[in-house]
């Protein structure tokens, strides 16, 4: 049995069951757990708002009545609505949250990288370009998990691998879109997938948005 206090962000979620859905939640003290959202597709499911992709919570999460771990009276903190609501802010989210998903190791804290998806949800969502937020999270991700690669620094970068370079700098400042950006996320989802050996689906999508 597991019972502890947390707080929370849904990375993915699926279907279970005929009314349940299961999600992969990144927890800030005590890593990747998954956890059962039960009844959340009836129509007046108290739950629903939780069981959403990079939605923010805080809750107390037991396994007394099963293999996976149950909210119980979760908070929320932020929906994951506005994230969810545009093609491109949920491809890029999707992308970075798969690769945060390969990348951990259940119940191993990473309380740094927790804090690091949390900061690029925020830039997302409102500083303009969420492809090139994604590519600076993917950096960082890279970094945290030891496969750090330093990039040439150029201010007004013609090249995928220079806007990197100029990602590396500059951080999750607001930028305006950028065909760029879109070819800079591309190119270091595809370091990642190299490093870790493994396929990341949402990054199919990055073309079509």
């Amino acid at each position: 049995m597991r019972d502890f206090s947390d707080n929370c962000v849904v990375l993915r979620i699926k279907d279970y069951r005929d009314d349940d859905r299961l999600a992969d939640v990144f927890t800030a003290e005590h890593g990747l757990v998954t956890v059962v959202f039960r009844g959340v597709k009836k129509e007046k499911a108290k739950l629903k708002p939780f069981a959403q992709p990079f939605t923010v919570f805080s809750s107390r999460l037991t396994s007394s009545k099963g293999v996976y771990l149950t909210p119980i009276e979760p908070m929320l903190i932020s929906d994951g609505f506005t994230l969810c609501s545009d093609l491109k802010l949920f491809t890029a989210a999707s992308v970075a949250a798969e690769a945060t998903v390969a990348a951990l190791v259940d119940d191993e804290k990473h309380p740094e990288l927790y804090i690091e998806f949390l900061k690029f949800l925020s830039a997302a969502e409102f500083n303009g370009d969420p492809y090139y937020q994604s590519a600076v999270y993917m950096l960082r991700l890279l970094e945290l998990s030891g496969f750090y690669r330093e990039y040439a620094f150029e201010q007004n970068p013609l090249s995928p691998q220079r806007m990197l370079g100029y990602a590396q700098r500059m951080g999750y400042e607001k930028r305006e879109e950028s065909d760029m950006s879109r070819r800079a996320l591309k190119f270091i989802s595809s370091e990642f997938q190299k490093n870790f050996d493994i396929g990341l689906k949402s990054v199919q999508s990055i073309d079509l948005y």
